[in-house]
Formats: C-alpha cells, sequence, structure tokens
C-alpha cells in the first residue's frame, strides 16, 4: 500500500511538473502578447493571451523553445511633412515670393496589431521584440503620412477651394491605399492637426512663364 501510494506521489508529482512546464499562459503578463518560438516547430501561429489557457509541449524538452512577449498598447505618434514644389525655391527666389510654394502637414497617428498580425510579423522576421515593433510602428507612420501629404497634395492641386480640414480619415485611408502597403495594421487614429497648402495658382503662373526653370530640382519632403 505504502509503495502504491508513492507511485501516485510521484507520478501526481512528474504530470504537475509537466503541466506545469508547457503552461504557457500564466507567463504573460496583461496588455501583452506571447509568441512560442521552437526549433522543432518555429513560429507558433497561435498567440498566448493573458486569461486564456493555453499550453506547448514544446517547452518540455530542454532549450528547445522560448516565449517572446510584447507590449500590445497603441503606439501614438506626430508626424510632420514638409517641402516645396518643384522649382518652388527658384521660383520663390526670382519672384520674392519666399514660402508661397512650401507645404507642411502635421498628422497625429495612433497604430496597433492584432495578435495574429503580430505572428505574421514574426512569421517573416520583420521584428524579434518590443524594440523592433516599435521601430516598426515608427516606419509605418512615416510611411503613412508621406502617402498621406502626396494625397493631399493632388487632391488641392486642381482645386482652388479645397480645404484640409474637410478631410475625414476614412477618406485619407482609402485614398492612400494602406491596406496594400500595410495590410496588417489597424489605424486607430489618423488625423490632420495642422496644414500649409502651396499656392498652385500663382506656381502654374509662373511656371508657365519660365517653362526652363522646371528642369531645377525638386526639394524632397522632409519627415519630422
Amino acid at each position: 500500500m505504502k509503495k502504491f501510494l508513492a507511485c501516485v506521489v510521484i507520478l501526481a508529482v512528474f504530470t504537475g511538473l509537466v503541466f506545469y512546464t508547457g503552461w504557457t499562459q500564466f507567463k504573460v503578463k496583461p496588455d501583452t502578447i506571447g509568441i512560442v518560438v521552437s526549433k522543432t516547430n518555429g513560429v507558433d501561429e497561435k498567440p498566448v493571451l493573458n486569461g486564456e489557457f493555453s499550453w506547448h509541449w514544446q517547452f518540455l524538452l530542454p532549450t528547445n523553445a522560448t516565449l517572446k512577449t510584447f507590449h500590445i498598447k497603441p503606439f501614438m505618434t506626430q508626424k510632420t511633412i514638409n517641402g516645396t514644389l518643384p522649382s518652388g525655391e527658384a521660383y520663390a527666389s526670382i519672384y520674392n515670393a519666399q514660402g508661397l510654394f512650401d507645404y507642411s502637414f502635421t498628422f497625429e497617428i495612433s497604430l496597433t496589431l492584432s495578435p495574429e498580425a503580430l505572428v505574421e510579423l514574426m512569421e517573416l522576421n520583420k521584428i524579434t521584440d518590443d524594440s523592433d515593433l516599435e521601430s516598426y510602428f515608427e516606419g509605418a507612420a512615416g510611411s503613412l503620412a508621406q502617402h498621406a501629404a502626396s494625397y493631399i497634395l493632388g487632391l488641392s492641386e486642381g482645386n482652388p477651394g479645397f480645404r484640409v480640414e474637410s478631410l475625414k480619415r476614412e477618406e485619407i485611408l482609402r485614398g492612400i491605399q494602406i491596406y496594400k502597403d500595410f495590410p496588417e495594421l489597424d489605424v486607430i487614429v489618423f488625423s490632420v492637426l495642422n496644414s500649409k497648402l502651396p499656392d498652385y495658382n500663382m506656381y502654374k503662373k509662373i511656371s508657365n512663364m519660365q517653362p526652363d526653370a522646371l528642369n531645377a530640382p525638386a526639394a524632397l519632403p522632409e519627415v519630422l
């Protein structure tokens, strides 16, 4: 009887140890997402979420698996796009119209990712930790701001009555076709805080008067 009880206790301890070793849920804190990466299976396609039971046998093999954790709070930033129309600086210098052909847009942007999208980025080797994720968000926000600035300039060029404040978030995102470059992103906030449009009417008048000046190099937009 004593041997039987000892065997039961040993089996229970062993079972508990096996369960604890593979239990990944408790390792993920609130507001974080875990992704299991193992030598045997690579990146596990199912993310580990706090409060949702998960168990992975890969952890039973020593040094086989690791749990990568990421903070999932929304990424918030502001991006400013500055620039000048092609040959705008030359025109401004010749006709004493400094700043007339400059443009500037400041965007407020908030981005996030679904747990499944986070796994996809891991599989594509685009991120490996929180630092990479922040860099990814930073780069995506800068790219979105650049596309949005180009889109707004295109709308305003042939429309003297155009007002930037009339644009809605959905219209901008649809216009820049965010799904092509960043299909995995969830855009929570995308708004124009400040804007300055160039004077297209004067620009066209001067460019028609000075066709050769159009060959001057364009000033590249600057992202801040």
